[in-house]
């Protein structure tokens, strides 16, 4: 609803005191319930401050106008010097407590206060979500150490405002702290929650999907083995030359496109995007989740590329790519504890990698493997026997399309 809008875009412009470019998301949720926090303070206790007064009870009056005030000194403040938030809550902070001990004074102790003490549980909190756990610990003492002020000081003193019903006070209290502590509460749980999903989305960007599930799972390294599984590797022909002529935002923006287009060829096909190294794109079908026709799918995949790349402009350029395919067994897991990665080891990846580099631009280079699971659905055309670094002479075909589709003619870049 458009008044529904209208009042959150008010409720933002009341707590963006202080924001600034670059502030951190967490940086941010902190400010923000602080400011909240001293917006709501300093109208509640501006009413009460008010009803006393009217009362006659001056006194405690002009200690909640010295509330209200420091409440919105402190908005001033952590707009006009945004970096110093720890030091602007501390000194709130005591102004409350010394508030809570004087009220305790005046009224005849904790009761007649109205559990006044008790806004140090408040005040534990705000040091807890915006200082530092040492900081928390120091406010629960300030706390207990009033709380216990507040209930011997009427053996001590007789009040100055003797409070003979207390109840009405007691309530207001449990009321505005209760209201208070849900508004914090579900701010921060609420930006928990989109922390958490930022960092779960981020994390599934980098890892497959299972595969995140169990590193937040598991403390123990990652590592899978894989009867059967199918890599295919694709590079640009001709990549270097051409980004020599490049500037390194149009670089950028090339490769952006190219592999974009590529991911959504990938994920429609529901594969899995291994890595990109310079201009090289790496993809696996049956892992993490095997799959009887994973050499299908890669194949069906590679036709995809193949195609799209060679009748498809980017930056002004056509490009082509080498790709190589290769099916047999593999290891998968994840590496390292920083900047960490799902990746793929063994024989069949090598086999594949040297198929791709040992491959004619355009074309679609498979190994015997391959052929044999793909010959009754695909047309491949016989390349012979190929030298092969460092895996000696092996028997190659091409790719040409599945059986009954028309195979596409290549074109030259």
């Amino acid at each position: 609803m458009e008044w529904t809008s209208s009042g959150r875009r008010i409720l933002d412009r009341f707590l963006s005191f202080g924001e600034y470019a670059g502030e951190p998301e967490t940086d941010r949720a902190k400010r923000r319930i602080m400011v909240g926090s001293w917006w709501f303070g300093a109208l509640g206790i501006a009413l009460d401050a008010t009803f006393k007064y009217l009362d006659g009870y001056s006194l405690l009056a002009a200690v909640g106008a010295a509330e209200v005030t420091a409440g919105l000194l402190a908005i001033v403040a952590i707009h006009r010097w945004p970096l110093r938030l720890t030091s602007i809550v501390t000194a709130v902070l005591a102004v409350y407590a010394t508030a809570n001990g004087l009220e305790a004074v005046m009224r005849g102790g904790l009761l007649g206060s109205g559990l006044s003490a008790m806004w140090g549980i408040i005040g534990f909190l705000a040091a807890l979500i915006a200082i530092s756990r040492r900081a928390a610990a120091f406010w629960v003492g300030v706390f207990v150490a009033e709380t216990i002020f507040a209930t011997w000081i009427p053996t001590w003193i007789d009040p100055i405002y003797p409070n003979a019903d207390p109840i009405g006070d007691i309530v207001f209290t449990l009321l505005a702290m209760g209201g208070l502590t849900f508004a914090v509460v579900t701010y921060f749980v609420r930006q928990r929650d989109r922390f958490q999903e930022q960092s779960d989305r981020l994390l599934r960007n980098v890892l497959p999907e299972e595969i995140a599930v169990r590193l937040k799972l598991e403390s123990a390294e990652i590592a899978d083995y894989y009867e059967e599984a199918s890599v295919l590797f694709a590079d640009v022909v001709g990549f270097t030359p051409m980004s020599a002529g490049l500037s390194p935002r149009r670089l950028v923006s090339l490769l952006g496109s190219v592999f974009t287009d590529l991911d959504g060829f990938v994920g429609a096909a529901g594969l899995e995007k291994i890595k990109t190294v310079g201009d090289e794109y790496m993809v696996a079908s049956g892992v993490p989740s095997s799959r009887p026709d994973h050499v299908e799918a890669i194949a069906d995949l590679a036709l995809r590329i193949r195609d799209h790349t060679n009748t498809t402009t980017y930056e002004g350029h056509k490009l082509q790519f080498r790709i190589g395919i290769h099916t047999g067994p593999l290891i998968a897991g994840v590496i390292g504890q920083r900047k960490f990665a799902y990746d793929l080891w063994g024989d069949t990846v090598n086999t594949a990698s040297r198929l791709e580099s040992h491959g004619i631009p355009g074309e679609i280079q498979i190994s015997a493997d391959v052929y044999e699971a793909l010959k009754d659905s695909f047309v491949c055309e016989p390349r012979g026997l190929i030298e092969v670094k460092g895996k000696g002479r092996l028997e190659a075909w091409l790719l040409q399309s599945r059986n009954g589709m028309p195979v596409m003619s290549r074109e030259d870049p």
